[in-house]
């Protein structure tokens, strides 16, 4: 179910009923609401000082309990740049709802004052302290209330704060009127200006889109249509996101601020694409492959010296290398050697194979008896041979007497 809708009467907005403090006050305010909103009734509220806040409260018709203002100070005031307006009156308002206090009205407050200052005093007289003691502690924690009905303050409207004017084109002061900006413009310029961007502009915001615009053309690099159309968007969310801020309604701001972040999400419009931060760096493959094209051939880069530890490790172990080659005086002498060495190797391998059939048993004999093979046998060798078999013939029978002798 949809909220009930009120409108401020001091900043002209229509807004949610949430966006209103509550008063009890039925007979000033019969809906129940403020005519102004949050943000406009704690504008000018200062925390720590009672009297620009006690006419919201007496609106608000409820009872003015210094003791419980303060003790949300202690709890919410640590951290004064966090501190707003809204911080510590929204809870006050919250806390007198609540049953020990929802009966009573601003008109209880001096009643409500009288009780807590009692319950002072009759703690301190409990715990020894002297009267003056009491009188003082009774001084500090008493605050005045206005007798009667307090005015509603009129703050002095300045151009210092855009939010509190009543209809005045704020944009058009601070740029400095929006006549210089019209004597600028011809009759064709209006025309294109109004055709590009729309005929609800005025033409000072004609020239702040169309700047920005220039502005991101020359930043990215935009092409096609949809990527144009997103430029403008971005261009006009960037406009109001100003304006908001300009005029002090942050709520509305971080929304168009959202608006905007997804925009330039959308539209790729990222600091990847950026051609003044790019500069000549290369950081990815599709610029790298892009240079390629548009260049050619890229050389090779030498450089003279190591750029690393592991650069100046390779140089070391080429120069070794290159030493241990250059500087050993018989190196070639050493290599031709071991050359010959190798080859006889091969030949004595392919003696030791036969072609006529043998195996390599008998090659290996022959290998082994070779220079005997080629001595030539005599007769003499022969008669040598069977003298050699007669002497042990007699050998043999000699001993085989012997044994049957004995």
């Amino acid at each position: 179910m949809a909220q009930e809708s009120f409108y401020c009467e001091k900043c002209n907005r229509t807004m949610i009923a949430d966006q209103f403090y509550g008063s009890n006050n039925l007979e000033k305010y019969p809906e129940g609401k403020l005519k102004q909103c949050k943000k406009c009734m704690t504008m000018h509220v200062d925390n720590f000082n009672p009297d620009t806040y006690l006419w919201i409260l007496q609106e608000c018709d409820v009872p003015y309990v210094p003791d419980e203002w303060n003790k949300l100070l202690a709890s919410y005031a640590k951290d004064k740049s966090k501190l707003t307006g809204m911080t510590i009156l929204g809870r006050y308002l919250s806390k007198m709802k609540l049953k020990q206090f929802r009966d009573y009205r601003w008109k209880d407050t001096e009643f409500l004052q009288e009780v807590a200052n009692k319950r002072i005093e009759e703690t301190m007289k409990r715990q020894g302290y002297e009267a003056a003691e009491i009188a003082q502690a009774l001084a500090t924690a008493s605050v005045p209330i206005p007798q009667g009905e307090i005015e509603i303050p009129v703050y002095q409207e300045t151009n210092d704060n855009p939010f509190l004017s009543s209809g005045d084109d704020y944009f058009a002061e601070q740029s400095g009127g929006a006549d210089d900006f019209v004597d600028d413009l011809t009759e064709e310029d209006r025309t294109y200006l109004r055709l590009k961007w729309g005929k609800t502009y005025k033409p000072e915001e004609w020239i702040r889109l169309e700047q920005l615009y220039e502005e991101m053309m020359a930043s990215y690099d935009v092409q096609g249509a949809g990527h144009i159309d997103t430029l403008k968007l971005v261009c006009k969310t960037s406009l109001k996101a100003n304006q908001l801020i300009d005029i002090g309604d942050i709520e509305g701001f971080q929304k168009m601020s959202k608006v905007y972040d997804s925009l330039m999400k959308s539209g790729k419009f990222t600091a990847a694409q950026n051609k003044a931060e790019s500069g000549e760096f290369i950081d990815s493959i599709g610029e790298l492959v892009a240079l390629c094209e548009r260049e050619g051939f890229i050389p090779r880069y030498y450089i003279d010296e190591p750029n690393d530890k592991v650069d100046r490790t390779l140089q070391d172990l080429q120069s070794y290398t290159r030493d241990l080659i250059n500087e050993e005086t018989n190196l070639s002498a050493m290599i031709e050697h071991a050359l010959r060495e190798i080859e006889k190797d091969k030949e004595n391998e392919s003696k030791l194979e036969s072609d006529d059939g043998t195996d390599d048993e008998e090659a290996f004999e022959s290998s082994l008896f070779a220079d005997d093979a080629e001595k030539v046998l005599r007769d003499e060798d022969f008669t040598e041979f069977a003298d050699f078999e007669d002497e042990l013939a007699e050998d043999d029978e000699a001993f085989l007497k012997s044994i049957l002798g004995g």
